[in-house]
This record gives structure tokens, sequence and C-alpha cells, in this order.
């Protein structure tokens, strides 16, 4: 069901587990989007903006957004309507030792860096990622990529992954944890209620599906 380029997208990937993650990932997004819309999977086309981000071409409306992220063996895929919709998503497990400190001094706002200075280091990573994700979440649903400087804004700091909105401006984010070992995250252009699914196998067939709310 991908298209041309999602194929040739797909072939440049040096090994072939990142080749199949990423087919499966588009392939989930349009049977997803194709459930929305009505329509058949194969037939959906994208645009993209001048930073990257995809968006459905004008034919099927602008209603419906979406985003996509992949870290490991999951994706996160995010869809709203009537709203700009942003997603991250990393494996925190085996990365061994990394000096995580360095990276928020560089990459977060002053603010966040004093709060993680005293967040305790059996908790260091998991606030570090959830604040991580936050930011990328965010700056994926403006469109605009790391052209909005990370250090520009700041995010609540915490351990709580529970999905509890915070408020951005007129963002509302969501940390999430959504598998064992992974920080994830929400960021939509909204104050809304979300509803969470986590699915197995949904591109092979229409009676294989295996969701949980």
């Amino acid at each position: 069901m991908l298209s041309d380029d999602e194929r040739n997208r797909s072939a440049r990937f040096r090994f072939e587990k990142g080749r199949q993650r990423f087919v499966v990932a588009r392939g989930a997004l349009r049977e997803l989007l194709g459930r929305y819309l009505g329509t058949d999977p194969g037939q959906i086309r994208f645009t993209y903006n001048a930073f990257g981000k995809p968006e459905l071409h004008p034919d099927f409306g602008d209603r419906l957004k979406f985003n996509l992220a992949h870290s490991g063996d999951l994706a996160l895929i995010a869809i709203a309507r009537d709203a700009d919709v942003g997603v991250d998503v990393e494996c925190i497990e085996g990365r061994g030792e990394s000096s995580y400190a360095d990276v928020a001094q560089n990459f977060f706002s002053a603010t966040e860096v004093d709060a993680l200075r005293r967040v305790p280091r059996d908790l260091y990573d998991q606030a570090f990622f959830s604040c991580w994700t936050m930011k990328e979440a965010y700056v994926k649903g403006c469109g605009a990529g790391l052209t909005i400087p990370l250090t520009s804004f700041a995010v609540p700091i915490s351990t709580d992954l529970a999905p509890a909105a915070v408020r951005c401006g007129r963002w509302s984010l969501f940390a999430l944890r959504p598998a064992p070992g992974y920080v994830g995250a929400v960021a939509v252009s909204a104050a809304l209620r979300m509803t969470i699914f986590r699915g197995r196998h949904i591109c092979r067939g229409p009676h294989s599906e295996e969701w949980a709310q």
C-alpha cells in the first residue's frame, strides 16, 4: 500500500531491521488514516511542508491532522481533528551510560536544567526523556522542526508519566509511557480529551486487530 516515494525511502535504510520498521510504521499510519477517511489506505497521498512535516493531500480535506514517530520496535501515531498535532517516542532501555545532563545544558531552557538538577539520580533518565519528548512533540506539531530552538520554551519536569495534560501556550502536552522501556509525548494545539489505543498486527488484515483502550 506504500507510495513509490515511501518505497524509495525504505530502500535507503542501511539495515533490514530499519527498513522493516519504516515500512510497518508507514503501513500502520495509512491503515489508520484510511479508517478515519473511509478510503483505501493505498490511495492516500501526502504533501510535505518546507520543513518536511507530512500532511494529507488537499484532496482529502484539511480537518484531519496526524504525526508519526518511532524508536526501537515501537511506533507512536497521533491523529486529531481540527487541531495540529505532534508526537515523539524514545526507547530508554539499553542505552548505556550517557551524560544527559550535558545534553540538557545545551538544548533545554535554564528553567528545565535547574529543575532536572533536583531530580533523584534513579529517576533522572525518565525525567530527561519526558522533557525531551514533550519538547520534540511540540516542535513537530508546530511544523517548523528545530528552527524553533529547544531552549526558547520550557515544559514541566516530571517523573509522573500519567497522560495528564500540561499547557504550553495554546498547546496541550501529554507525557506518556506507551510501553515498558519507552517514553513518549503528544502535543495538540487545543485543549481536549485524549484516548490512547495500543495495537498489534493492524496491517495484517481486517480480522487480526488487537486493541486495548
